[in-house]
């Protein structure tokens, strides 16, 4: 009995300094940062069938990564995620041994260098809530990753708007009979502004609107893959969304809220049009923008045949004028609108895209949208121009 209790204190083993620093990358932006629970500072790390699993939570979001490791003995211990993510980054490249000894402190051995952290018992770790739920439909990750790209810059950063602090997701279903066609689409608005994308929904399949909190669709997106073809674990149950993809599990609480009816703010009247590349658009909008002190940065644009004008000003600072090429056929227009937010669009677009801007005068909505695709498009409301 004496040796069982003395073996159980002891946890070794040996791992590439490249996997335990990708894990710890995963994990590290979990943790809490402001918590009145001082555990969830730490990270989870549990050693076991030749496998080092590191978790992370801050009770919304939890986080578990798998990496092929030695197991010389196996044991669970938790550590500091910020201590013990930028040790590892130092750490020469090669491989690092990880021992816990008595008192919960852990050795961390790299060739020439030996560290001693001190670290907290693993029973003291909260359980981590919604990683035991399996995905039960898949959906491709280059997919999902432009979805998020296209829609999480118009999040809401008003923790007042708990229910604008995230991204809506539903199921749409188009068309009658044998010709349905289901989509998923998200949506995310601020108040001043809307994105919204819609692309096919596969498998995936859950009722109703659902808002997924943007922190945790941030850290969804440093693990998805571009490359095509990759397919990634997708479900929403009992209140959580939970994502897996290679050797990584996530899952988060959505946020408890209802998502206000975006359709309301959608023109329903077409608009004139007109047409400009995101290069020079955006290249415009970052010059112009330099002048305008004010947070709104409000710039004014002048469309006329063939032409649009760009105009940034303030008192303080000066002004700035840009003229490009926009294929524009209709009476002259002036309206203003924050730059930033033109910018955010535009890049979510890529500056190869011709884009087109939808205006219904001089106080309506703009509607942005990919020529040739409206199934992703950005609201911006306008702002009255001085004079």
């Amino acid at each position: 009995m004496c040796g069982y209790l003395l073996r159980r204190e002891v946890m070794e083993i040996t791992l590439s300094t490249a996997d335990l620093n990708r894990a710890l990358s995963v994990t590290q932006n979990i943790v809490a940062k402001k918590t009145t629970m001082p555990i969830l500072v730490n990270v989870l790390l549990s050693a076991e069938n030749d496998e080092l699993t590191i978790s992370a939570t801050d009770l919304e979001i939890a986080a578990v990564v798998s990496t092929p490791a030695k197991v010389k003995s196996k044991g669970r211990v938790t550590l500091n995620g910020k201590i013990i993510s930028e040790i590892v980054r130092e750490l020469p490249h090669g491989e690092v041994t990880l021992k816990r000894t008595e008192g919960e402190r852990v050795e961390i051995i790299s060739k020439g260098s030996k560290l001693r952290m001190v670290g907290v018992s693993a029973e003291e770790y909260p359980s981590l809530p919604g990683v035991l739920f399996t995905p039960r439909s898949t959906i491709e990750a280059p997919l999902l990753l432009e979805m998020i790209n296209k829609t999480i810059y118009a999040v809401s950063n008003d923790e007042t708007r708990f229910n604008l602090n995230g991204v809506c997701l539903e199921i749409i279903e188009e068309g009658t009979g044998n010709k349905t066609v289901r989509s998923l689409r998200m949506v995310a608005t601020d108040g001043h502004r809307l994105a919204l994308v819609t692309r096919p929904a596969g498998n995936i399949n859950f009722e109703g609107r659902v808002i997924v909190p943007k922190k945790g669709l941030a850290e969804i997106r440093k693990v998805l893959s571009p490359e095509a073809g990759t397919q990634v674990g997708f479900d929403i149950q009992d209140g959580f969304l939970i994502i897996e993809s290679g050797d990584t599990r996530i899952a988060m609480r959505l946020v408890d809220g209802e998502f206000p009816n975006y359709g309301e703010v959608i023109p329903t009247a077409r608009g004139v049009v007109a047409s400009v590349t995101c290069q020079d658009l955006s290249q415009a909008l970052r010059r112009t923008s330099l002048m305008v002190s004010d947070r709104s940065k409000c710039v004014r644009m002048d469309f006329r045949e063939g032409e649009l004008r760009i105009t940034g000003a303030s008192p303080e600072l000066g002004d700035a004028t840009e003229e490009l090429a926009a294929n524009y056929k209709d009476k002259p227009l002036s309206i203003g609108f924050n730059a930033l937010y033109m910018l955010d669009v535009a890049s979510s677009l890529g500056e190869a895209q011709r884009l087109n801007i939808e205006l219904s005068g001089e106080l309506g909505a703009g509607r942005f949208y990919a020529e040739g695709d409206e199934s992703y498009f950005s609201i911006i409301m306008p702002m009255r121009l001085d004079g």
